[in-house]
């Protein structure tokens, strides 16, 4: 198929935005969308970080890719099953299919060449072999059913199109500085620390979208003030670790390019995150400071250790993460460790613009007694896409 009539299809469908790292068999379609103005394109680190900010934009009303070699269907099998999968999340997987049997290819595709099919299908997709005359139907079908469904592209299926010349790059190195030297002692649990945050972003105006980390920081933020079910504005993120950042950033694009249209400014992403999820997926963090997400708000809790597992202790100790966010770039990182540290660098981060990026180095525990939330994940998706569609 022709790389313009295969746009036209998914503009057609309103697939205007797609995330993924790339394979030679999607080159025609990376090129077009990198030179069509109409369409966005987010390279990013991983296709599992992919399938996250395809989630995002998707949940927000915009309908999205993931893009991905199937070499790279294994790293995304965790949000494919414990995002898309738990929320039934409509999200399109363009995978391409390296190593099919009877066809010579690199050794590395010889084993994924042969289960591709059968590996989408475990992961409950609803999976096809790309064709031609049964893409478009197929493809509205899925959309209209809400279904997350794979497409297996093999190699030549897609050609033509404009290509891009590789550009050599310009970078910067050593020229960000961050604030002195200095130790953070934790002073305040996750649950005192939410406590302090909460007023700042549930009184602002308009509300922020509000998506937490898997694990016990969704388990308080709900018990805190979410029992009543009240609180539309927040995402809490069941298993799919390290896809809070990127899903975040999904959501933020989607509200941008809807304040683009609207002529209105777009509503803010607070993404309330822990140490152990950022370092699972760390490349993220270079795709949202490329992105220059304005509307991104990043709140990392650091207790040090994997708490919803028992406390097995992360690096996080041995990384700056304030630097590698700076380097990244993020408009503004901070560190606070002190209630009063918080709330000012907060209130500075919420009136700046993003992306920002504070991490609150926190005391390890939890109430003894904490639940779980006894929303449906599903009926937690719906509440959550209905308060970004209706923007209120």
């Amino acid at each position: 198929m022709q790389i313009e009539v295969f746009g036209d299809i998914l503009k057609d469908l309103g697939i205007r935005h797609g995330s993924g790292v790339p394979c030679s068999i999607f080159k025609p379609l990376v090129n077009y969308m990198t030179l069509d103005p109409d369409l966005a394109y987010i390279p990013a680190a991983s296709e599992g970080e992919a399938v996250a900010v395809a989630a995002g934009l998707v949940t927000a009303g915009r309908p999205a890719f993931a893009l991905m070699q199937n070499s790279g269907l294994g790293n995304a099998v965790n949000p494919i099953t414990s995002l898309l999968y738990i929320y039934r999340i409509p999200v399109t997987l363009l995978v391409s299919h390296r190593g099919e049997p009877g066809k010579p290819d690199e050794p590395q595709h010889e084993l994924m060449g042969r289960i591709t099919e059968q590996l989408a299908e475990l992961c409950g997709l609803e999976t096809h072999v790309f064709d031609d005359e049964g893409f478009a139907s197929g493809l509205a079908s899925a959309l209209n059913g809400g279904t997350a469904t794979a497409w297996i592209f093999r190699k030549g299926v897609l050609h033509g199109g404009s290509t891009i010349t590789a550009k050599t790059i310009r970078v910067e190195s050593g020229g960000r500085v961050t604030s002195g030297k200095r130790t953070l002692q934790a002073e305040l649990t996750r649950e005192q620390a939410l406590r302090e945050i909460l007023p700042l972003i549930d009184q602002a105006a308009p509300l922020p979208a509000v998506i937490s980390t898997t694990g016990k920081l969704s388990r308080e933020l709900y018990e805190i003030d979410d029992r009543d079910h009240s609180r539309c504005n927040r995402f809490y993120m069941v298993g799919s670790m390290g896809c809070a950042a990127p899903f975040g950033l999904g959501v933020a694009q989607a509200q941008t390019a809807e304040s683009r249209e609207r002529g209105v400014q777009a509503r803010r992403v607070v993404v309330l995150d822990g140490d152990g999820a950022v370092l699972m997926k760390m490349g993220a963090l270079g795709t949202i400071g490329m992105t220059g997400a304005k509307n991104y708000h990043h709140l990392v809790f650091d207790n040090g250790c994997h708490e919803s597992t028992g406390g097995q202790p992360t690096c996080s100790p041995f990384v700056d993460f304030q630097a590698v966010a700076s380097a990244c770039g993020y408009r503004r990182a901070d560190s606070a460790s002190s209630r009063a540290e918080l709330q000012s660098a907060l209130t500075e981060h919420l009136s700046s613009d993003g992306p920002t990026f504070l991490r609150i180095v926190i005391r390890a525990g939890s109430r003894p007694d904490l639940g779980r939330p006894s929303l449906k994940p599903r009926d937690g998706f719906d509440r959550f896409s209905n308060f970004l569609k209706k923007g209120t």
